[in-house]
């Protein structure tokens, strides 16, 4: 009896500290999983709202392609879904590889759309600059004289071709250009008077004509709307007007087709 007194006064320490022990590491672990449950449940959500935004930017890159008639560019499979948390260790450390995963994919899916988005910046560029160097407003204020094609002409009475259109207002008013460019010349042409041409690139080249005054010189840069020169009478002409010619490629074209303004 003793004996049993005294393994029990030995042993139970023991065991109530083994007890405690285990106890306490399991409520620890219990905290640590309860910790690790709501980070992956934090990264879940954080995961869902990124994967929205790149599914955002997938779209709106397939739309700018469409309006830029570029070839659509398809990543390399489908953007992995988020499941659920497990609350178990095993289940938390599945939803972890799951997360690292996805968050794999959504990294090269964000590069990919980058590379997308800096094509798409590099084309849309090209193309404002080809805008601002496409004619596109009136070369002076005033009063349409004269249309582009076949007209009797003024001096001789005969059927002939009108390459560009007359615009009529007093002498002295401002002519502007109708698009950036360089001016590729300026001379006295027997039947346009004092001349204005300015090559804008992409094919285009207007001709300015019958003027009084000119403001540039050769190989100067001009922007669209600024004042290149004034409207006169010089050359055959039967008033103050310019004469404004568009030409696409070397073939004239009717300058009413770029007039927005």
């Amino acid at each position: 009896m003793a004996l049993a007194v005294g393994l029990i006064v030995i042993t139970f320490p023991v065991l109530t500290y083994q007890y405690v022990s285990k106890a306490m590491r399991c409520s620890t672990l219990e905290k640590r999983l309860s910790r690790e449950a709501a980070q992956v449940a934090s990264l879940s959500d954080n995961m869902k709202i990124f994967r929205a935004q790149i599914h955002r930017l997938r779209d709106f890159d397939t739309r700018l392609r469409i309006i830029a008639n570029l070839g659509s560019e398809e990543a390399s499979g489908p953007l992995l879904g988020v499941g659920g948390v497990n609350t178990s260790l095993g289940g938390i450390r599945s939803d972890a590889d799951q997360l690292a995963d996805e968050m794999d994919r959504l990294r090269e899916e964000a590069r990919f759309r980058e590379r997308s988005f800096r094509e798409l910046y590099s084309f849309l560029e090209g193309k404002r600059q080809q805008l601002a160097c496409t004619p596109s407003v009136r070369p002076v204020r005033g009063w349409l004289t004269s249309e582009f094609g076949y007209r009797r002409d003024p001096f001789t009475g005969l059927r002939q071709f009108h390459e560009g259109i007359d615009i009529a207002n007093r002498i002295g008013t401002n002519v502007v250009a109708t698009a950036d460019g360089v001016v590729s010349g300026i001379r006295e042409e027997f039947g346009l008077g004092l001349t204005v041409m300015l090559n804008h690139g992409y094919g285009f080249v207007t001709r300015y004509g019958h003027l009084s005054k000119v403001h540039v010189k050769v190989g100067e840069r001009v922007k669209r709307g600024q004042v290149i020169a004034q409207l006169g009478n010089s050359g055959r002409s039967t008033g103050p007007h310019v004469h404004y010619e568009v030409r696409l490629n070397g073939l004239p074209a009717n300058p009413l087709h770029y007039i927005l303004n």
